[in-house]
């Protein structure tokens, strides 16, 4: 099985709320019609905690069952319809996809209503830092880049609180010098 994570910015001509329902409301449904599709979660950062700076504005996290999935065929209408949907909500110019290799560090129980962070990194090298280890994470992974491809960061990692105020209170400490964006976000698990 195979993940990828694309991160992008919405259109700049449309709204925060219209970006968010349209990506739920109408492009989740044509992304469960991917061939072999197995997993598909959508991360949309919560009000209030992005900035002018910030380089993306949301993340989808897709497990497929091989790459052969994502080899864009030319005129094949499933491809040209989620080029045409896309266009209606992300910045093309904004959209990076990572192959990467996901990595359990830490698994408790699965904080559901709670809150996911994630953050961009300039390398995965070294050890899990130790914030990760506070009990009040409930989940960790690291999504280390795979293979050669050129990307802006080495992976990404994702920590799950169960307690809002708690992932809230931590996100500062995740703001390190390996960081390059921190993302508070709600997870959407679209197909488990």
């Amino acid at each position: 099985m195979l993940k990828f994570a694309s991160f992008f910015r919405k259109r700049p001509d449309i709204g925060h709320a219209e970006f968010h329902d349209y990506w739920v409301d109408t492009h989740a449904e044509l992304v469960m019609r991917m061939p072999g599709l197995v997993r598909y979660v959508q991360n949309h950062p919560l009000p209030g905690t992005l900035t002018a700076a910030s380089r993306f504005h949301g993340c989808a996290e897709v497990w497929l069952e091989s790459a052969d999935a994502l080899v864009r065929e030319p005129g094949s209408p499933f491809w040209e319809e989620v080029a045409f949907q896309e266009a209606m909500f992300i910045d093309p110019d904004s959209q990076v996809v990572l192959p990467v290799d996901e990595k359990l560090v830490k698994q408790a129980k699965w904080p559901r209503e709670g809150m996911k962070i994630l953050r961009t990194l300039r390398t995965m090298a070294g050890k899990v830092p130790p914030v990760f280890a506070m009990p009040t994470v409930a989940r960790y992974t690291r999504n280390i880049l795979r293979g050669d491809t050129p990307a802006f960061c080495g992976g990404y990692d994702s920590s799950w609180f169960a307690n809002p105020g708690v992932a809230n209170a931590a996100a500062p400490a995740m703001r390190d010098t390996a960081s390059l964006e921190v993302m508070i976000v709600k997870e959407f698990v679209i197909k488990a």
